[in-house]
């Protein structure tokens, strides 16, 4: 069953349909348990299944999100609409090789029925898998994000070569996920690629050579503003600490190859702590220098950025 958002209340159809909507406190109850009581009438409903894993991701309970969605799966089979609520609940736990991983094995399966199915139209021929994948690629700039990363999943294990130029371009584009520019970016680095790519995105230009660039996990700067983080907020607020984390790991990740600037690892901590400031009282403690506020302008952009671009 795939249900619609039809059936949804006003309200809670209204909040799935906008990515960058939140919900109070109380509504966000109001939500839950509206959708709990009727995920247990139809635990194969697709939109209340993807409604309640965009509410869990927003909870910080990735756990939940991905139990749920790989049941739903499981029972159900290949759903775009899932798979694409899953991808946060997976970055948000550093796990986007199981993600990718999750994706081709339903994806495949999808296909696996219309390839059966060629009996029924006897004048069809079928193309052998080793063709369906060659056409894949020659049109995966035009798939959509979560197919594309299926796509470069199974590059990395092939030559990439042929596919150089068309990186050049997918690097530049400003249709691209900058998620998946930073997947890209990061196939180029395993690759040992030696050469410069031109690379634009989020406002951002700037020239890259991926074998001279560390990974994003091995960043010097990088770990040096999480510690920073940690030493602001570890024994005052960790919950807080938890959650700022999580975000600077999708900032980080999104805007890859380039970083913060300028490198101050305290005052990107003080920044992201600012946001959440603003975010959550809607005020300040204390004033902000300029570069401070513009460090914080800068975050608000990012988490705008994102909720657009989530796959």
């Amino acid at each position: 069953m795939t249900g619609s958002e039809d059936m949804l209340p006003t309200k809670i159809a209204n909040w799935l349909k906008d990515k960058n909507a939140e919900l109070s406190f109380e509504e966000e109850l109001e939500v839950f348990s509206y959708l709990e009581t009727q995920y247990e009438l139809e635990p194969c409903n697709e939109i209340v299944v993807q409604a309640l894993i965009r509410l869990f991701v927003t909870r910080g309970e990735n756990e939940k999100a991905k139990q749920i969605g790989r049941s739903f799966l499981t029972m159900n089979g290949y759903s775009k609409a899932v798979l694409s609520e899953l991808s946060l609940a997976y970055m948000n736990t550093d796990e986007m090789d199981t993600y990718f991983s999750l994706v081709r094995f339903f994806t495949d399966e999808e296909k696996e029925p219309m390839e059966e199915s060629s009996d029924v139209h006897d004048n069809v021929i079928p193309f052998p898998k080793k063709m369906l994948l060659n056409s894949s690629r020659g049109n995966w700039l035009e798939l959509s994000p979560t197919e594309q990363l299926e796509f470069l999943q199974k590059l990395r294990f092939e030559s990439i070569s042929p596919f150089l130029e068309e990186f050049r371009s997918f690097l530049v584009s400003d249709q691209a996920s900058p998620f998946v520019q930073s997947i890209v970016f990061e196939l180029l680095q395993e690759k040992g690629i030696d050469q410069p790519f031109k690379v634009k995105k989020l406002g951002q230009e700037g020239d890259f050579t991926p074998s001279e660039l560390p990974l994003i996990g091995e960043d010097e700067f990088a770990k040096e503003l999480f510690r920073e983080l940690r030493r602001l907020l570890e024994s005052e607020n960790p919950s807080l600490l938890d959650q700022l984390t999580q975000t600077l790991q999708h900032h980080i990740f999104m805007i890859y190859p380039f970083s913060f600037h300028p490198k101050d690892a305290k005052l990107w901590a003080q920044a992201y702590f600012a946001f959440a400031e603003k975010l959550y009282s809607g005020t300040l403690s204390k004033p902000m220098s300029s570069e401070l506020e513009n460090a914080v302008s800068f975050i608000e952009d990012l988490e705008e950025q994102q909720q657009n671009y989530l796959l």
